[in-house]
C-alpha cells in the first residue's frame, strides 16, 4: 500500500521517571558502599605501610605520620596514603627508593581491593 504509514503502539512497564530515580538511587547506594570499602581498605594500607617501613626509626615520627585515607569524588572513591613529615618525600625517592614504602603499600592491596570491588557490585 503506497502512502499508508506503519504505526506501531509502545506502553512503558516502568515510567521512565521511575527508572531515573531508582537509578539515581542505585548510584548513591553503591558509590556510598564503594566509600565504605575504600575506607576499611585505607586503615589496612596505613597500617601496612607502618609495620613495613624499612627505615630505622629515630623519633618514631616518619613511621606514626604516614596517612590513609578514603575521599568521596563526584563520581567515584580515591584512596590515599601519605607521610605528613616533610622528608617523607625523601624516605620515598632517595638512596634508590629503597626506604619506600607507599607504592609498596598501594601494590599489595590492589588485589583484594579490586576482588571486593567485584563482590560488592555483584552483591547490589
Amino acid at each position: 500500500m503506497a502512502g499508508s504509514l506503519l504505526t506501531a503502539s509502545f506502553r512503558w512497564e516502568v515510567p521512565p521517571s521511575t527508572l531515573a530515580r531508582q537509578s539515581e538511587e542505585y548510584r548513591r547506594r553503591l558509590l556510598e558502599a564503594v566509600y565504605q570499602l575504600g575506607t576499611v581498605f585505607a586503615v589496612r594500607i596505613e597500617a601496612y605501610a607502618k609495620r613495613y617501613a624499612r627505615w630505622t626509626d629515630r623519633t618514631g615520627n616518619a613511621r606514626q605520620g604516614l596517612t590513609g585515607r578514603a575521599f568521596r569524588m563526584a563520581t567515584g572513591v580515591v584512596i590515599v596514603l601519605w607521610h605528613s613529615v616533610a622528608y617523607g618525600i625523601w624516605l620515598e625517592v632517595a638512596h634508590a627508593g629503597r626506604f619506600a614504602i607507599i607504592l609498596e603499600a598501594l601494590e599489595q592491596h590492589y588485589g583484594p581491593l579490586m576482588a571486593a570491588l567485584r563482590q560488592l557490585v555483584r552483591s547490589r
